[in-house]
C-alpha cells in the first residue's frame, strides 16, 4: 500500500499501475487491453488525443502499441493527474505525452463547477444530473448503503478548454489520427470545441456516449465521418452507454 490509499496494482503478468481503486483499474485494463475496445489501425507515429485520460491506461495502451505515438492527455481530476504522471514514469514513458489538467468543452471556462467522486473517480463529471440513475442501479447490486458511500461527492473547480484551443498550442498542423473521448456526459461539448478547420485533420474518433448518442452521431456524420455504434461492454443496459466509432 502506498501513500494516500494509492496502491501498486498488478493488472496482468508483467503489467502494473498505480491506482486508488483496484476494481476500477482492473475494469479499465480489461476493457482497453484485453477486449480491444479501443483498438485502431494507426500510423507508426500517430497523434492521439486522450480526453478523459483518468489514471492513464489508454495512454499507456497507445504508447505500448505505438512507441512513437504522440499523446495529448486531458484529465481534470487532480488525483488522477498525479496517478497518470506516476504511471507514465513507472512504465518509462518520458517523451511525447503532453498532460493537460483540464476538461474539454465547447468554450473556455477558467473555473467550472465539477462533481468529483473520490471513490469512483472515473464517474466524476460536469453533469451530475446523470449520477442518481447510476447510483440506483448500483444499489440493486450491493445495497443502498454501500452504493451511497461509493457515490459520495466532492465539489471542485476545473479549467475547461476547447480541444482546438489546445491543438493550436501543441499540434497546430498535421493529422490528428485518433480522438478518444470518455468524459461522462460532456461528449457534445467536446465535439463543439473542435474548430471547423480542424475537423478534416481528424482521422478517427472513439466516443463513449449515453443519452446524447444520436446527437453525437449526427455531428460526426455532418463532418463526413462514417459512424458505427455498439453497446459498451460491461455497462448496465439501462444506462444506454454506447461506444461510438467514427472514421474517415
Amino acid at each position: 500500500m502506498a501513500d494516500d490509499g494509492i496502491q501498486l496494482v498488478e493488472l496482468a503478468e508483467g503489467f502494473s499501475c498505480y491506482a486508488d481503486d483496484e476494481a476500477t483499474a482492473h475494469f479499465g485494463y480489461r476493457e482497453i487491453f484485453e477486449d480491444d475496445c479501443y483498438a485502431f489501425d494507426l500510423p507508426e507515429a500517430p497523434v492521439v488525443v486522450d480526453a478523459g485520460a483518468g489514471i492513464g491506461l489508454f495512454t499507456l495502451f497507445i504508447k505500448r502499441r505505438y512507441p512513437r505515438a504522440r499523446v495529448i492527455a486531458f484529465e481534470p481530476v487532480p488525483g488522477n493527474v498525479r496517478l497518470l504522471r506516476r504511471n507514465l514514469a513507472l512504465h518509462g514513458i518520458a517523451d511525447d505525452v503532453v498532460i493537460r489538467p483540464s476538461c474539454l468543452g465547447a468554450k473556455p471556462v477558467a473555473a467550472a463547477g465539477f462533481t468529483h467522486l473520490p471513490r469512483l473517480a472515473g464517474n466524476s463529471t460536469l453533469h451530475p444530473e446523470e449520477l442518481p440513475a447510476q447510483q440506483r442501479l448500483l444499489a440493486r447490486q450491493m445495497g443502498a448503503e454501500k452504493a451511497a458511500a461509493l457515490f459520495a461527492t466532492a465539489h471542485i473547480t476545473v479549467e475547461v478548454e476547447p480541444v482546438s484551443q489546445a491543438l493550436r498550442e501543441i499540434a497546430p498542423t498535421g493529422p490528428i489520427d485518433l480522438v478518444k473521448v470518455d468524459v461522462e456526459g460532456a461528449e457534445l461539448e467536446v465535439l463543439h470545441g473542435v474548430a471547423e478547420d480542424d475537423w478534416p485533420r481528424i482521422g478517427a474518433l472513439l466516443i463513449e456516449a449515453g443519452g446524447d448518442r444520436q446527437a453525437v452521431e449526427r455531428v460526426l456524420r455532418e463532418r463526413g465521418l462514417s459512424v458505427r455504434s455498439a453497446r459498451a461492454p460491461y455497462m448496465w443496459p439501462e444506462l444506454g452507454i454506447y461506444n461510438v466509432t467514427a472514421r474517415r
